[in-house]
């Protein structure tokens, strides 16, 4: 479980303050609002106006008298690289503090492979030919999204049940570019961006649930109003909702994953149509108005919808956030799939504990990207 604990000193509690909401700031509701004295603030504001981490605003206030200087989050004060693997391709994309993307590239190969990281080492060297030294210097550090597991207790990255790198690898490229790299579970990442860049801001409590190449899951909580948090990613992939059902590579018969995954909805409509590639193709041509591609694509949301009842009966969660390329056609199924959830439910809450992310699968290499921002700064 990754936990992320403010360091006990004003500066990290005001930057936390001032990173959430970013503009209109004045010291004295700085301090009014942190319950610390309003010289502290000015001379941690000070600092930060040095460091060009905030700017100062028009001066506000009514007639001759002495107007209120006001103060708002600087834009690209700082970067970092976001980079996503999945089955079939790899995503690294430049960004900054607001998760804005400065530059981005997809390389289409199949990564899940023992010679995953030497890989990455030669697309991130590339990568970086490419961008100027004045960006280089605010570059903070790099994060890395996989579908699996960071066992650190083994010192492993467990990418698949079948395939394992040792963590030593990811600390060798840390050192080659003097750069702290941070590597973690796709679902952990995205509660990262749904937190600070999404709906999640909402929420202090949280599941997030990524469907791509494979499903996983996590946890966000938020222990306090200083932004300590933490989060836990889930095997939900291997959980089992057929014990008669098909083989997965794990072992076991029945997982989650292999009817409500992604890959498991393309795979069902290839049935069909050998022609579709991709999830968009489905909605696109209008698959789902022949009644066969319907009765498919009804069936992989039944299917989905028994792994979420479990979520809500295991969690009792505030909500669950949908994430991932499916969530881009939510028009498409929400409304069936919510129904399926809660027909007959005894759950002690309703229909509105189901979210769709509005990063759709941004959400993974964004929160990459903001992984090494939020570890440094907060």
């Amino acid at each position: 479980m990754y936990q992320k604990k403010i360091k006990e000193n004003n500066e990290k509690k005001v930057f936390h303050y001032i990173y959430q909401k970013r503009e209109n700031l004045s010291i004295a509701d700085i301090s009014n609002d942190l319950n610390i004295s309003f010289p502290t603030i000015k001379t941690i504001v000070n600092k930060f106006l040095k460091e060009n981490i905030i700017r100062e605003d028009l001066k506000i206030g009514n007639g001759a008298g002495r107007k209120a200087q006001y103060y708002s989050l600087e834009n690209n004060f700082v970067y970092s690289i976001g980079i996503a693997i999945h089955l079939k391709e790899l995503k690294i994309i430049l960004g900054n503090e607001r998760g804005d993307i400065i530059k981005e590239t997809i390389i289409k190969e199949n990564f899940l492979k023992e010679n995953l990281i030497e890989r990455i080492d030669e697309v991130l060297e590339e990568f970086l030919l490419d961008i100027n030294e004045q960006i280089e210097k605010k570059l903070i550090g790099i994060g890395i999204s996989i579908p699996g597991i960071v066992d650190t207790e083994n010192n492993t990255i467990e990418i698949t049940p079948l395939l394992r790198i040792s963590l030593n690898k990811v600390k060798n490229l840390s050192e080659k570019y003097n750069k702290k790299i941070l590597i973690d579970n796709e679902a952990n990442l995205c509660a990262i961006s749904e937190k600070f860049l999404g709906i999640g801001k909402e929420f202090s409590n949280f599941i997030i649930l990524n469907i791509g190449d494979s499903l996983n899951m996590s946890t966000f909580t938020e222990e306090d109003d200083y932004g300590n948090f933490s989060f836990k990613a889930s095997r939900v992939n291997h959980m089992s909702i057929n014990f008669q059902g098909v083989l997965c590579d794990c072992g076991n018969r029945g997982c989650w994953g292999k009817y409500a995954s992604e890959i498991a909805l393309l795979d069902r409509f290839k049935k069909i149509d050998t022609s579709i590639t991709r999830v968009k193709d489905i909605f696109k041509n209008d698959y789902l108005i022949d009644e066969e591609y319907h009765n498919f694509f009804d069936e992989y949301i039944e299917y989905l919808s028994i792994g979420i009842k479990n979520i809500i009966f295991l969690y009792n969660p505030e909500k669950i956030i949908i994430s991932g390329k499916l969530s881009k056609y939510k028009n498409y199924f929400k409304k069936e799939l919510v129904n399926k959830i809660y027909n007959n439910s005894i759950f002690f809450k309703g229909k509105e504990t189901i979210e769709f992310s509005g990063l759709e699968e941004k959400g993974v290499y964004l929160g990459a990207a903001m992984l090494p921002i939020i570890d440094e700064l907060f």
